[in-house]
């Protein structure tokens, strides 16, 4: 799939590069660039910098959980919910990102519980 995505925005023109920034100059002067390391070595210069580093998921730690991950446990009800499309589902978390996946899910699934988790 990330192939997939990968072509679809090069479609619209997107020059994907493949590397580990190392360094990024935020410096710049009004109407300037800022100068993005790649490896240590190669240099790239961009009006734009998007920064999107990805998410990690915050499991429970529980015997099944490992066991049941792809069969019936998700980190993202966005990139899975299809598959639990028309079922009851739950969502275990707290916050923001809790709130906003039980939404999501609640467009498609039958029935969704949400179960707050809290720290003591």
């Amino acid at each position: 799939m990330m192939v997939q995505l990968q072509q679809q925005a090069e479609r619209f023109g997107t020059d994907v590069r493949i590397g580990m920034v190392t360094n990024v100059d935020f410096s710049k002067k009004e109407g300037g660039i800022h100068k993005i390391t790649v490896d240590n070595e190669k240099q790239i210069e961009a009006e734009t910098v998007i920064i999107s580093t990805g998410a990690s998921a915050k499991y429970l730690n529980i015997p099944s959980e490992q066991r049941l991950r792809g069969g019936g446990v998700s980190a993202c009800a966005v990139c899975d919910g299809f598959f639990y499309k028309g079922q009851d589902v739950a969502i275990v978390g707290a916050g923001d990102t809790a709130a906003e996946e039980a939404s999501y899910l609640a467009n498609i699934c039958n029935k969704v519980t949400m179960l707050v988790v809290r720290i003591i």
